[in-house]
């Protein structure tokens, strides 16, 4: 038989654009939140432990200990929707996309998979053999910081291929141009600060809902003064019943710790994000001008209003974290945090308003918006901003690093008191972990969708169709 005519015979596996694409938005956006938070854990888990070791706080190694479980019980998931990912969907659906794709890309994925077996060799002896390394805390906290090394390189790798999709200079496919497209690096740093966001999340999502578990039919503890001793039965001449809500109290008083501990990183690190954004989106509008048209002011930019709401929502939320903390602790500055709150909430209405004028693409291409000042052109490197929004923007940034910094200073000063929570708190770490999450998958919307009609960028089309074009225009409507 000639394989050439068994070849010819086969037909595309049945589907539309839209259906094929939201297969891949579905496996993908639940693949990254689970690989997001194995690369940040993993950072947060190394962090932990080297307190523990410094310090000798068993918090943070218990802390260190949960997150390193966490990370085996999700590997398995996270990895089975890769797989399916790429031997089902891609190879399925995108044959021709993915071969030209893997073609170019072959030597990043093959380093991301070597990557990816250091990953489970790493991984997986650290949690079988966690008890038995306590003697030698130093090798461990040695694998931990390797693991955290892997997982970063794979990131990278991943991040090539991603970012080379969007930016691929013009067809120039070279490794080291693939390694230096103009979106890899803005894209790794944004990434690297948003996985440890999504595990700081994670993370207080976790303990707020412990501790909302665990207090659920009981009253709270107030801030250092444990409840008074009510016996049940004595064993000798201690009451069981005190001994009993004791450990429970600890218990308690441990989840509103790690609550903390992570609504502290996943605000903090995502106060950065406006400014790496801002980077990754100067090179989007100078090397992918539809790209990031459809972006600001195309179809996605009603998009882009969302993700600038909930950017704000996490601020706000943090603060009003902050604030119910501090009131319950009888902190000082506890009315000044309320007013952080209230801004934050005002400017981040501001910062989601439309924006009451734009010019069409095919205006703004024919003042020569796409092309760079010194190529004769309008376009502005440093930015051409919508003021309002502009002055939004950084004010929840300025307000949100007031508002961090001053629940840090209370807190280092001993003005945080354990037991100072309240479930009002809580459920604010709860509404984080949401936020953050449903951000993580507009953002991965935004930057998919804005190179449609290609798949990568001005090389191939949605209908896996090679075009070696110009740059790109911004998304048209595409029949099925």
């Amino acid at each position: 038989m000639n394989p050439r005519l068994v070849l010819d015979s086969l037909s595309p596996v049945s589907g539309t654009i839209f259906t094929n694409g939201l297969i891949v938005a579905v496996v993908v956006l639940l693949h990254i939140q689970i690989a997001t938070y194995l690369t940040g854990s993993s950072t947060l888990a190394t962090v932990s432990e080297a307190i523990s070791m410094a310090r000798g706080d068993e918090r943070h190694g218990r802390v260190a200990r949960m997150m390193v479980k966490s990370q085996v019980y999700l590997f398995g998931f996270g990895s089975a929707t890769a797989i399916t990912f790429l031997i089902f969907v891609l190879v399925g659906l995108w044959g021709v996309f993915w071969t030209a794709l893997q073609q170019i890309t072959f030597w990043a994925m093959v380093f991301e998979g070597a990557m990816f077996l250091v990953e489970i060799v790493l991984l997986y002896s650290l949690y079988a053999n966690w008890d038995r390394l306590a003697a030698h805390r130093r090798a461990r906290l040695a694998m931990m910081v390797l693991l955290n090394i892997a997982l970063w390189w794979q990131m990278f790798l991943i991040d090539i291929v991603a970012s080379f999709m969007l930016t691929p200079n013009g067809g120039d496919v070279s490794l080291l141009n693939q390694v230096l497209n103009p979106t890899s690096l803005p894209l790794t740093i944004h990434r690297t600060i948003g996985n440890i966001a999504w595990a700081g999340a994670v993370t207080a999502f976790v303990g707020a809902f412990n501790y909302l578990r665990l207090t659920r039919h009981q009253r709270e503890p107030a801030p250092d003064a444990p409840q008074a001793m009510q016996p049940l039965r004595s064993i000798g001449a201690m009451a069981a019943g005190h001994l009993e809500w004791e450990t429970k109290r600890k218990e308690i008083l441990h989840w509103e710790w790690v609550t903390q501990w992570g609504v502290i990183w996943a605000v903090g690190l995502t106060l950065l994000q406006p400014w790496v954004g801002y980077s990754y989106a100067k090179e989007v509008q100078l090397h992918a001008y539809g790209a990031w048209y459809t972006m600001m002011f195309g179809d996605l930019s009603n998009v882009f209003l969302l993700q600038i709401f909930l950017l704000g929502a996490i601020f706000s939320l943090g603060s009003l974290y902050f604030w119910r903390r501090m009131v319950r602790s009888g902190a000082p500055h506890a009315r000044r945090q309320l007013m952080l709150t209230v801004v934050l909430i005002l400017l981040t209405i501001l910062a989601a308003q439309p924006a009451w004028f734009a010019p069409t693409y095919a205006d703004a291409i024919a003042a020569g918006g796409n092309r760079a000042w010194w190529d004769g052109g309008l376009l502005n490197p440093i930015g051409n901003f919508i003021p309002f929004k502009a002055s939004a923007l950084i004010g929840m940034v300025l307000f949100g690093l007031w508002s961090v910094t001053s629940y840090l200073s209370a807190l280092s000063r001993g003005h945080i008191k354990p037991g100072g929570s309240g479930r009002g708190a809580q459920r604010a770490a709860l509404a984080i972990g949401v936020t953050v999450s449903i951000m993580m998958i507009v953002m991965g919307v935004i930057r998919e969708h804005s190179r449609q009609p290609y798949l990568i960028n001005g090389e191939i089309t949605l209908h896996q169709q090679t075009t070696n074009n110009a740059p790109s225009k911004p998304s048209p409507t595409l029949e099925p």
